[in-house]
């Protein structure tokens, strides 16, 4: 009898239960595309390392944007 009283909210909850497991099942089992960036992760200290020129380039775009808004500053006084 207690079956019988639970059938509708178990025909209810089936649908969003049955798309939610099917979601969580294929992203665990969907492939990770070649180039990801944890394949090519370097370290600061590789020999190949590129981090000191992107933080000279970027010191050299903050040290232009101090300079512009010095002028910027100083044409409007």
């Amino acid at each position: 009898m207690i079956v019988y009283w639970a059938v509708p909210f178990l025909v209810v909850a089936a649908p969003p239960i049955i798309v939610l497991l099917s979601v969580l099942i294929g992203g665990c089992t969907m492939t990770r595309p070649m180039n990801d960036l944890t394949d090519r992760m370097q370290f600061h200290s590789d020999p190949d390392s590129r981090a000191g020129e992107e933080l000279t380039m970027e010191l050299d775009r903050r040290a232009a944007r101090e300079e512009l808004r010095r002028i910027v500053g100083e044409t409007q006084r």
